[in-house]
C-alpha cells in the first residue's frame, strides 16, 4: 500500500473541532455574564422567621388558685374548647378543709339557733295567747263583780230602809220585833256579801295588775333572748358569707377551678397531677369566645434589628395548610422592647394585626380560634444575591479584625 494512502483510525479523534471549542466557550462566557447579572439585578425577599400563637387582643383570663396545695386532677390539655363552668382542675388544700370544717360547724350552730329563735318565738305566742285568754277571764269577773256589786248596793240601799222601818215600827209595837231582827240580819248578810265582792273585785284587778306585770317581764326576757340570738346569727352569717365566698368551687373531694367563660385553653402551667400551688398560682391561660385576635409571635435575636411595625406578616397556619389553604396576611402592630425566655434560647415578642377571622375550607368559612399557631415570615426588606455571595467573605474579615489600641 502506498505511503501517501490516508489510513483509517478505529478510534474518534481526541481533539474536538474547532467550532465546538468555541461554542462551548461562548456558553460557559454568557452563562457567567448571566450569573452576574442576575447576582446584580435579580432580588429576592428577606423574611424573619418565627412561631406564632393566636390570642385575644384584650389578653388571656388567667385561672389562678386562691389556695395552697396540691394538684390532685387535671381535667384540660392546651387548646381544648371549654364551655363557662367546666372543671379545669382540683385541689387538695388543709387551708381549704379547716375553712370547711369551719363552715359546717358554723351551719350547724347557725341551724341550732334559727331552731332555738323559732320555739322561743312559739313559746311566746302560747305565752301571750294564755294570757290573753285569762286577762278575758279576769275582765269578764270583773264586770261580773262590778254589776253585782251594784246591784247589792241598791239591795243594800233598800234593805237599810226597809230595816231602819221595821225597827221604828217595832219601838212603836206596830211590828213584831222578831221580824224586824230578821230584816237586821238580811241586810248584814248582804252587806257581808257586797264586802266579799267587793274584795274578790279588788283580788281580781290585783290578778290583772300581776298578768300584766309578768307579761312585760316575759317580754323583756323574750326580747333579750331574742337579740341574742338574733345577733349570734348576724354574726354567724357574716362569717359564713365570708367563708362560703372564700370556698367557692371547694367540694369534699378538693378545690374545683372552673373556667370563668366559654374559650380555650391557651396555656397550662401545670399539666398533670402532683403539682404543689401557692396561693395565687397560675395555674394556665384562657381566651373567652368571641373576642378578636391577634398573632402573638416570638422572634429570633437575630431578627429583631430587622423588624418594626407595620411591616407585612406571612401567616402559615398548622390547622389550615398554606399549601392548600394558601397563607394568612397580616401586619406588625407591636414589638416588645425586652426580651422574654422561652426554652434554651432568649425571644422577643411581636404583635401581629389580623384582617382575617376565618379561612374558607370547601364553601365553608372556619372561624379562627385562640389557640391555634403555625409558622409567620416577615417581609424585613429584599436583597440581591451578590450580597450573599460576600457574606463569607465578610464574616472572613471580621473573623481576621483585630480590637482597637488600647488608649493610654
Amino acid at each position: 500500500m502506498p505511503a501517501t494512502d490516508a489510513v483509517e483510525l478505529p478510534f474518534l479523534e481526541t481533539d474536538p473541532p474547532h467550532w465546538v471549542a468555541r461554542g462551548l466557550s461562548r456558553i460557559i462566557l454568557a452563562m457567567t455574564v448571566l450569573l452576574v447579572f442576575g447576582a446584580l439585578v435579580v432580588h429576592v425577599p428577606e423574611t424573619v422567621t418565627g412561631r406564632f400563637t393566636l390570642v385575644p387582643v384584650n389578653g388571656t383570663d388567667p385561672v389562678r388558685t386562691l389556695r395552697e396545695g396540691i394538684v390532685i386532677e387535671v381535667h384540660v390539655r392546651e387548646s381544648d374548647t371549654v364551655p363557662q363552668g367546666a372543671p379545669l382542675f382540683v385541689l387538695r388544700s388543709s387551708s381549704a378543709l379547716d375553712r370547711g370544717t369551719e363552715r359546717r360547724t358554723l351551719e350547724t350552730s347557725a341551724r341550732a339557733n334559727a331552731e332555738r329563735l323559732a320555739i322561743l318565738r312559739t313559746e311566746r305566742e302560747v305565752r301571750d295567747r294564755a294570757d290573753a285568754a285569762e286577762m278575758e277571764r279576769l275582765h269578764g269577773r270583773i264586770g261580773f263583780l262590778e254589776r253585782q256589786i251594784k246591784s247589792k248596793e241598791r239591795r243594800l240601799a233598800l234593805l237599810r230602809e226597809i230595816a231602819d222601818s221595821s225597827r221604828d215600827g217595832a219601838a212603836r209595837g206596830a211590828l213584831a220585833r222578831f221580824e224586824a231582827s230578821r230584816l237586821e240580819l238580811d241586810y248584814r248578810t248582804l252587806e257581808e256579801e257586797l264586802q266579799g265582792a267587793n274584795n274578790e273585785l279588788a283580788e281580781s284587778r290585783e290578778d290583772i295588775a300581776r298578768v300584766q306585770r309578768e307579761q312585760r317581764l316575759r317580754e323583756l326576757e323574750f326580747e333579750q333572748a331574742r337579740r341574742n340570738l338574733q345577733e349570734s346569727l348576724e354574726t354567724q352569717g357574716i362569717r359564713l358569707s365570708s367563708l362560703r365566698a372564700d370556698l367557692v368551687g371547694s367540694t369534699d373531694s378538693g378545690v374545683v377551678l372552673r373556667a370563668p367563660c366559654a374559650g380555650t385553653v391557651l396555656r397550662l402551667r401545670v399539666n398533670a397531677p402532683g403539682a404543689v400551688v401557692r396561693e395565687g398560682d397560675m395555674l394556665g391561660e384562657m381566651a373567652c369566645r368571641g373576642e378578636k385576635l391577634q398573632a402573638e409571635l416570638i422572634l429570633p435575636q437575630n431578627g429583631v434589628p430587622l423588624v418594626q411595625a407595620g411591616q407585612g406578616v406571612k401567616l402559615k397556619f398548622d390547622a389550615f395548610p398554606y399549601q392548600r389553604y394558601g397563607v394568612r396576611f397580616g401586619e406588625v402592630k407591636w414589638l416588645g422592647p425586652a426580651g422574654v425566655g422561652v426554652p434554651d434560647s432568649a425571644a422577643f415578642r411581636a404583635l401581629v394585626q389580623l384582617p382575617d377571622t376565618g379561612v374558607r375550607v370547601r364553601g365553608t368559612v372556619r372561624p379562627l380560634l385562640a389557640g391555634m399557631g403555625g409558622f409567620a415570615d416577615i417581609v424585613v426588606g429584599r436583597r440581591s444575591l451578590l450580597s450573599y455571595a460576600f457574606e463569607p467573605l465578610r464574616a472572613l474579615r471580621e473573623s481576621f479584625a483585630e480590637p482597637p489600641p488600647k488608649v493610654q
